[in-house]
């Protein structure tokens, strides 16, 4: 808990924790965290001046006044701020329930299925996990009020395991994409979706950031671990952290074990809704030969060995080279690799580091997109 007395204070100026939009020259519009907040601010000098306690309340704290000193006191903890982080959030969380493909029912009964989507742009766009509406028919997205609308799947894209579902509802309230290279392990995190039942929509665990960059066996891109409950129909629901910003989709857990729990990072989250945009799918830029990893990295332990090629050739690459740098950045595994390749490559042909004997190289490879 932070307790902070400042004398006489009756406004300050905001400079990181919100944005502040001019309108005209006598009105200003206040967002905390993307949220707007009822307060009259004024700009002088070049500053921008808003009530202490409207801000201090927007961001979760606890203030009081005490005239006789003419202190301002203004405490926050977890225990006033996630309340109302979570009443922030759950506007932009909804269930994704629907029928099994070819179960035959017309409305929903044993063979339904469902899981959780969270509004990213107010035109109901819906973003959610691939796997949630892979069999899935007659889609239809609940709201926390129980408002039901039927939905479409925009776009799907089974690697990332990243969905887009559509619905005709405008003035929705998207959720703010924080930044997962800011984020540190043992963060307080928070998980909110639809697990076990339609009746618990939104229900919400905490938990802090287990880990960053987390190599899944049989997955394309790194997860971020955390320990945060999620049970089946989390999926495609937000994590969250303190700031109200979605970092990372929940995407999965580890049957029989407690407190292990993975989500797509906001960072894979935002390269793939970029190549949606763009090109309507996800194009993977793909080397042309077939890779092997160490026994180490196969493990899960550290190396500093590169990938071999198992087998084919590509300009500068063929079996029996050992591929150590793509783009400059080092790869040891399969899912460094991928990483590399998501970070780095836009367009054209991809420098590569090689060994081939006892002489290492930089070769240029053109590669074929893949889907």
């Amino acid at each position: 808990m932070v307790k902070t007395a400042l004398k006489a204070l009756l406004a300050v100026t905001i400079c990181v924790t919100c944005s502040v939009v001019v309108l005209a020259a006598d009105s200003v519009s206040v967002f905390v965290n993307d949220q707007p907040i009822s307060a009259e601010a004024f700009i002088q000098d070049d500053s921008t001046y808003v009530p202490l306690r409207a801000v201090s309340e927007a961001l979760g704290a606890k203030v009081e006044w005490d005239g006789s000193t003419r202190s301002v006191y203004i405490e926050t903890s977890e225990e006033t701020v996630v309340p109302n982080i979570i009443e922030q959030v759950s506007s932009s969380v909804v269930a994704v329930v629907g029928n099994y493909v070819g179960a035959g029912a017309a409305s929903y009964s044993e063979y339904y299925s469902f899981g959780t989507g969270v509004i990213i742009k107010s035109g109901g766009v819906i973003l959610t996990n691939a796997h949630v509406v892979r069999d899935m028919e007659n889609l239809t997205v609940i709201f926390k009020n129980g408002e039901s609308y039927s939905g479409i799947v925009q776009y799907r894209d089974d690697v990332s395991d990243i969905a887009v579902v559509k619905i005709d509802k405008l003035g929705l309230t998207p959720i703010a994409i924080g930044s997962y290279d800011d984020l540190r392990v043992g963060e307080t995190v928070i998980a909110i979706g639809t697990p076990l039942s339609l009746t618990m929509r939104n229900t919400a665990t905490k938990g802090i950031v287990s880990g960053k960059d987390v190599s899944v066996p049989g997955e394309h891109f790194a997860f971020l671990q955390s320990d945060a409950a999620t049970n089946q129909g989390n999926s495609g629901g937000p994590l969250i952290n303190l700031k109200g910003e979605l970092v990372g989709i929940n995407s999965m857990g580890v049957q029989n074990a407690d407190g292990v729990s993975w989500a797509i990072p906001s960072d894979t989250v935002q390269y793939v809704l970029k190549q949606f945009e763009t090109n309507g799918k996800v194009n993977y830029p793909d080397l042309g030969v077939t890779f092997e990893q160490s026994w180490e990295a196969n493990i899960g332990l550290p190396t500093t060995k590169g990938l071999s090629v198992k087998s084919g050739a590509n300009g500068g690459l063929a079996q029996g080279d050992v591929v150590t740098q793509i783009n400059g950045i080092l790869v040891h595994s399969f899912t460094e690799l991928h990483e590399a390749l998501k970070d780095t490559y836009t367009a054209g042909d991809i420098s590569v580091t090689r060994i081939r004997g006892d002489a290492e190289e930089v070769v240029q490879v053109t590669p074929s997109l893949k889907n």
